[in-house]
């Protein structure tokens, strides 16, 4: 183990006996869309109250370092999200400049990424790593699923992977049902900028007039829309 190491080692236990609010009055001082009604404990065993991220309810937090990363110079924070929009657990690592998420299983709405009108639906993931370092995607991994309701009588289930697409961290998804191909690709940027870009391949005139009034317009062999925002 280097110096260099125990160092880290050092100076981050110090940081973990610090009560949990510290760090969190940190990220509110530096300007993040974090809110939250209650802490408890410290950053190495706490809890957080109906906390929320910019438009995102992240309900109540359960968070810890993990011991095991530190022996490899590593910082990373185990965390389970119950209550809110977002529902799972994984681990968040954090780098150099941006922080990713490891491991994570779990859902949320995809209201929350820019699904907008009738359509709705909730992502789910398993084992999903997205790590981005010095504000660009580096790493991407695991499985991810969505049902989308309100394209029909029937819901659509897309399947697919996340991916780096340059500096972008991309959630392609896909399915078919009903004589259509539905599309989803959301893409999430280092600062939290995301899009939801949403393509319907259908040649049944009344899915056209109903995607219209969706605010959809026409493209080669179907409709698309495209949705921005920005979670933190």
């Amino acid at each position: 183990m280097t110096n260099r190491t125990l160092l880290l080692i050092f100076l981050v236990a110090l940081l973990a006996a610090l009560p949990l609010t510290t760090p969190l009055a940190v990220g509110l001082a530096a300007g993040k869309q974090l809110s939250f009604a209650k802490a408890r404990g410290t950053i190495w065993r706490g809890e957080v109250r109906r906390a929320g991220l910019g438009p995102l309810t992240l309900g109540d937090l359960s968070v810890g370092l993990d011991p095991l990363a530190l022996l490899t110079g590593q910082t990373k924070i185990t965390i389970r999200a119950a209550g809110g929009d977002v529902k799972g657990a994984g681990r968040i690592a954090l780098t150099r400049r941006s922080p990713g998420v490891e491991g994570f299983t779990g859902s949320l709405p995809l209201t929350a990424l820019g699904l907008s009108g009738s359509l709705t639906g909730d992502l789910t993931a398993r084992e999903v790593t997205a790590v981005f370092d010095d504000g660009a995607c580096r790493e991407a991994a695991g499985d991810i699923a969505a049902v989308v309701h309100g394209l029909g009588a029937n819901p659509v289930a897309l399947r697919g992977r996340p991916v780096c697409q340059g500096a972008v961290l991309a959630l392609p998804l896909a399915g078919t049902a009903e004589g259509m191909a539905l599309d989803l690709v959301v893409r999430l940027r280092a600062d939290g900028r995301y899009s939801l870009e949403a393509t319907v391949k259908t040649t049944d005139p009344a899915f056209g007039a109903m995607l219209a009034a969706e605010g959809f317009t026409s493209v080669p062999g179907g409709y698309s829309r495209t949705s921005e925002g920005k979670l933190a």
